[in-house]
């Protein structure tokens, strides 16, 4: 009866650990069918854990309590390597926007022009903040008021050139040298951030060198010298 009850509690702990935190409302339209190969959603992943940890929980309560606190963790380490990998590329792609732009520029572009021709040849999430803000502005949107919501969520550096693009586009302020310094200034980021994850590959290197590396090497050297002085023991 306590495993049953620790297993229950574990499930709801899952369900509501793994619940969506921002759920997108659909509008109603037709049914679409589910291709065979497509991944499964998020609810039905929570509901198949939910029943593992009710399971793990008739058979032992300690292991019941152990999978959602698994499965937690795990949801952790998702969104931080995410948030990771999304401030990797956004400091990766902001000094190629910032020299294509001042590229444009200095071939006598305006900055609508430029912008229209930059945004699509950029990586994501920096291409596609731009492109989105160039269509905001075809639409009918003020370019300047585009580009600061467009780069807003991308950081402080991102904040930096939206509001470097809307001074000159409201008040006229000169791009040219505030393209240079900016541009500058991130491509001396980038150049600290290509550093940090050089000096992080011999850490990265410590996993495969003692689970692959160290093994094989007792297995080749010490049990061999081991069997043969075994071997040469007297009876």
């Amino acid at each position: 009866m306590t495993a049953l009850v620790v297993g229950g509690l574990a499930a709801g702990a899952m369900v509501l650990a793994l619940r969506p935190t921002n759920p997108v409302s659909r509008s109603p339209g037709p049914a679409r069918t589910r291709h065979p190969l497509a991944p499964w959603p998020a609810w039905s992943r929570s509901a198949g854990l939910a029943l593992a940890a009710l399971a793990a929980g008739l058979l032992s309560p300690p292991l019941a309590l152990a999978v959602p606190a698994i499965a937690m963790a795990r949801r952790h380490l998702g969104s931080l390597r995410a948030r990771r990998t999304h401030v990797r590329l956004v400091t990766r792609g902001l000094p190629d926007a910032v020299d294509l732009l001042l590229l444009g520029s200095s071939a006598g572009l305006s900055l609508p022009l430029a912008h229209a021709m930059v945004a699509p040849r950029l990586t994501s999430p920096v291409g596609e903040a731009l492109a989105l803000a160039d269509r905001d502005a075809a639409a009918g949107r003020p370019r300047a008021d585009a580009i600061v919501d467009a780069l807003t969520p991308l950081g402080e550096r991102a904040l930096a050139l939206a509001h470097l693009l809307a001074d000159h586009l409201r008040y006229g302020v000169p791009l040219a040298p505030g393209l240079e310094r900016l541009g500058l200034e991130l491509r001396l980021d980038r150049r600290r951030a290509a550093e940090q994850e050089a000096r992080r590959v011999p850490v990265r290197l410590l996993g495969p060198l003692v689970t692959c590396t160290l093994p094989a090497f007792a297995l080749l050297t010490v049990v061999p010298l081991l069997v043969a002085s075994l071997r040469a023991l007297p009876t």
